[in-house]
């Protein structure tokens, strides 16, 4: 294009609230979560069709109103899937990636990654499908180091060109990174797609709303670590 208008919004979507959970159990913190905003309406990634199903099947089971979307099921299905969420038959949606294109449901108020998206792209298009109206909205990542090697696992899959695999690789150690990160969360995202926060603690993170005490535990990993190295690494955790 010769001498193009470019107009740049901004990324920031201040109602929209984010949080990273670690070491938790991911089922019953769902579970939780989801009955204590029973009428309210969600959407939970998961990584994969065979954990959609599963979790799926466990939120039904306990009486959730709640449907699932991914790409193992008919057209019909998806669709009558999709149509239930959008008009409120079901309160909550069990989904991987597939779902959300195209969907322009304005009330959302939550959006929990059961598993860590493979990039910061692929969470923030997904977490922004919360709060569209404008009202608070929650997005919740669940982190485990096991969803590091799924991640892993398909994009191996997903192609053979070594050099598309280390990009895709270095996205990834990106969002466990922000996962990781003790500072806001809302800053990490606004610097990675280089735009400016406006100041260093937004007040509206889990990170910036955390009471947790720091502790130095220098002297006691020490020892730690001492012991590993007596015991010449012969045991497990």
């Amino acid at each position: 294009l010769h001498s193009p208008s470019v107009h740049s919004t901004g990324f920031d979507r201040p109602n929209l609230f984010f949080r990273v959970l670690r070491g938790e159990n991911k089922d019953k913190f769902t579970l939780d979560y989801v009955r204590s905003h029973e009428g309210q309406a969600g959407i939970i990634y998961a990584a994969t069709r065979k954990e959609t199903d599963r979790l799926f099947e466990l939120l039904a089971k306990k009486g959730v109103a709640v449907g699932r979307y991914h790409a193992g099921m008919n057209d019909d299905e998806r669709k009558a899937r999709q149509e239930a969420f959008l008009y409120d038959e079901v309160d909550v949606i069990v989904a991987t990636n597939a779902f959300g294109m195209g969907i322009d449901k304005s009330n959302i108020r939550y959006v929990i990654h059961y598993n860590m998206p493979k990039n910061m792209e692929a969470y923030y298009q997904e977490a922004g499908r919360g709060g569209r109206d404008g009202a608070e909205s929650e997005c919740i990542v669940l982190y485990s180091a096991q969803d590091v090697q799924v991640q892993r696992f398909l994009i191996d899959r997903s192609t053979d060109n070594r050099e598309r695999q280390n990009n895709e690789i270095d996205k990834l150690q990106t969002m466990v990174d922000y996962c990781h990160t003790p500072n806001c969360l809302r800053a990490f995202i606004l610097s990675y797609f280089g735009d400016k926060s406006n100041s260093d603690e937004c007040g509206k993170c889990g990170n910036c709303c955390d009471n947790t005490v720091k502790t130095d535990i220098t002297i006691e990993a020490q020892k730690v670590f001492s012991c590993i190295y007596r015991m010449r690494e012969r045991f497990g955790m």
